[in-house]
This record gives C-alpha cells, sequence and structure tokens, in this order.
C-alpha cells in the first residue's frame, strides 16, 4: 500500500518576512520578571549555613576508631559491662550527649 504525497495545497503556513509582528516596536513587548520572597531568600540562606555547617561537623569530627569499637563489642559479649555502676555511668553519659540530665 502506497501513500500519496499531499501536494497542491495552499502555504497556509507561509509567513511573509515583514510580518506585523515582526514590526512591533521592542519596547512593547513585555519582559519576564521574577520576584522572590524574603521567606524563599530565607531559606535559600539556612540551607547554605546548614551545608556549611555539616562540612565543618564532618571535618572536626574525629574518625571511628574500629579496635576501640571491637574492644568494646567483646566486652558487651562477654558480661563485663553488665555492673551496675558501669551501666550507671554509661546512662549518664548518654543523657549527656542527648541532652537529658539523669
Amino acid at each position: 500500500m502506497t501513500i500519496n504525497p499531499i501536494s497542491n495545497t495552499p502555504d497556509i503556513q507561509k509567513i511573509e518576512r515583514d510580518t506585523p509582528l515582526k514590526r512591533i516596536e521592542h519596547n512593547a513587548i513585555p519582559k519576564d520578571k521574577i520576584e522572590i520572597s524574603s521567606h524563599a531568600k530565607e531559606s535559600h540562606q539556612l540551607r547554605l549555613y546548614a551545608g556549611e555547617m555539616t562540612k565543618k561537623i564532618a571535618n572536626t569530627t574525629p574518625d571511628v576508631r574500629m579496635e576501640l569499637v571491637a574492644r568494646a563489642a567483646i566486652r558487651l559479649k562477654t558480661g563485663v559491662y553488665n555492673q551496675p555502676n558501669v551501666t550507671e555511668e554509661i546512662a549518664k553519659r548518654l543523657s549527656k550527649i542527648i541532652g537529658l540530665e539523669v
């Protein structure tokens, strides 16, 4: 099956070079404009600040010392920390970290 090409159609899409649209003065065309709210500006600044603080904290936080973590894991498994004075000290230190006083 063959489809015959369209032919002998009027030039509907043909536009002459000097159309009225091209003769409009440049100043008559409204320019695009964007307004950013103060809330959006503040939010952007806070995001930048949070990113800077995250980098600073990451750079100043000491690396994890895996040998100490392994030693603590062994002590947990063997029951070394299952003593009242040890659990009390751990509770005090954890509460200081999360901002609660016991």
